[in-house]
């Protein structure tokens, strides 16, 4: 598994496309009953998603690699506890989301105002070169302005717009009441409308 970690991160792996295709079900199955063959096939097929949902936690690709290394190895040592008729990607975004946490604690937080406000809205997409450029650099302004956000901040950002969950899948994964998720949410967004316009000037 480990080899093939570092192998996804370099770019370099490339799957043995003469295997038939088999479902994620049945390789849980088979990961569970202890075939570290098709626990690989899983790290393959989820380490992408869970990958660019964990980079946006960490702080740089060295970090979020480290996380989504360890998350596996907890996985793999907790895959009896996995329940099979739950969906896969959720239970291991928790994992990397503990993992995060752990990593986190042994760093000072952070310190951001706690602040309500309004959600950040950026301008439609068009055409024009000029226009494309602009948004590009929106896009990277709001990228770094996550980045400075608190972790439980980040958090939320990356698992509601990166892993797509829903506010109840988020409360689940990061044990926090459903209220919690919103006023994270909310004020996330408040911080990183602020921080853009202060980089406006």
């Amino acid at each position: 598994m480990i080899l093939i970690l570092v192998k996804l991160f370099q770019g370099l792996y490339v799957s043995n496309s003469g295997e038939p295709w088999v479902e994620e079900a049945e390789l849980i199955r088979r990961a569970q009953a202890g075939d570290p063959a098709a626990f690989d096939l899983l790290v393959e097929r989820i380490t992408p998603y869970l990958y660019r949902v964990v980079r946006r936690l960490a702080s740089d690709q060295n970090e979020a690699g480290a996380i989504v290394q360890e998350a596996w190895l907890r996985a793999w040592r907790a895959r009896h506890r996995y329940v099979a008729d739950r969906p896969l990607s959720p239970w291991l975004v928790r994992i990397a989301v503990n993992v995060a946490r752990d990593l986190w604690r042994k760093k000072a937080p952070l310190d951001f105002a706690d602040l309500g406000g309004e959600e950040i809205v950026l301008p439609d997409p068009v055409p024009g070169p000029e226009d494309q450029l602009t948004r590009k650099e929106a896009l990277e302004r709001l990228v770094r302005g996550v980045k400075k956000l608190r972790p439980e901040y980040r958090m939320v950002i990356a698992l509601r717009y990166d892993a797509g969950l829903s506010y109840k899948d988020i409360a689940s994964a990061l044990e926090i009441p459903l209220n919690t998720v919103r006023t994270h949410l909310r004020r996330a967004k408040s911080v990183l409308r602020l921080w853009m316009e202060a980089e406006d000037g």
